[in-house]
């Protein structure tokens, strides 16, 4: 059954507005939006012990061939209404909101790759590092220091429904001593100076650093690198893209890892 509501003072609306806009509100509430079928169905059709789909909201002109599911609650919005909450130009329609449960951070013993992400504040550039992590088989996607928040729903609708497969952590210090102590490679990501990303080898234990595009990796990761990795780049091309530097060097690292 499909509930209406007409005016923008219920608390249900002025709780997506929150939620579209606070990262507080999203943080203690433990829930978010993800905006668009293609991610809704992803997590509809896939187990997750982490996000659970509690509430569709629907605008008053959506439309969709089927049936949506009976079992989760479904708010309709008039569009004017729905407009106000999605933050994308030419919305879908559809939204839902999605109650997270941490789960602890346990790396692997035996074998691992883990992307770390250092400071990376662009929320388009987390959500396509999240996709290509889930893509290149990754264990975990590892945040440190000043990075957005993953749940931002600009970073939710990049990942394009793959946030449902990530397991994304924040990390601090202590717990990167801990991955490297147990012989994992610090492998570091620069422009310049590194090992030819193409002719590299790489072990079977790999944290990959990738930084922010206006201050690169912090040097307190830099410090600690065990191996540095540089990407060979045509004169006429100085960096590339966070999100596409760490994508190319995820796939590559683990077709050459032993």
């Amino acid at each position: 059954m499909i509930k209406e509501i007409n005016s923008a003072a219920n608390p249900f609306v002025k709780q997506l507005r929150a939620l579209a806009t606070s990262k507080k509100a999203r943080q203690e509430s433990s829930t978010f939006i993800l905006e668009g079928w293609r991610g809704i169905e992803t997590l509809l059709k896939n187990d997750s012990c982490q996000y659970r789909l509690e509430t569709l909201v629907i605008s008053e002109s959506f439309q969709k061939e089927g049936q949506l599911p009976e079992e989760i609650d479904t708010v309709q919005l008039p569009d004017p209404l729905f407009d106000r909450i999605s933050d994308v130009k030419n919305a879908q329609g559809i939204l839902a909101i999605i109650h997270h449960t941490p789960v602890p951070f346990k790396f692997r013993t035996d074998t691992g790759h883990y992307l770390l992400l250092d400071q990376i504040s662009d929320p388009g550039n987390l959500g396509t590092l999240i996709r290509s992590a889930v893509g290149a088989g990754f264990d975990g996607i590892l945040l440190h220091g000043d990075c957005v928040e993953p749940f931002n729903p600009k970073v939710v609708r990049s990942t394009m429904g793959t946030f449902a497969f990530a397991s994304i952590h924040r990390i601090a210090d202590g717990e990167i001593e801990e991955m490297i102590k147990a012989g994992y490679e610090l492998c570091v990501t620069t422009g310049r100076g590194g090992d030819n990303l193409y002719e590299a080898a790489f072990s079977k234990k790999n944290l990959l650093v990738i930084g922010s595009e206006a201050h690169g990796v912090s040097d307190v990761l830099m410090q600690r690198a065990s191996k540095k990795i540089t990407i060979p780049l045509a004169a006429a091309c100085e960096s590339l893209n966070a999100a596409i530097a760490g994508s190319i060097c995820m796939f590559q690292m683990r077709n050459r890892a032993k």
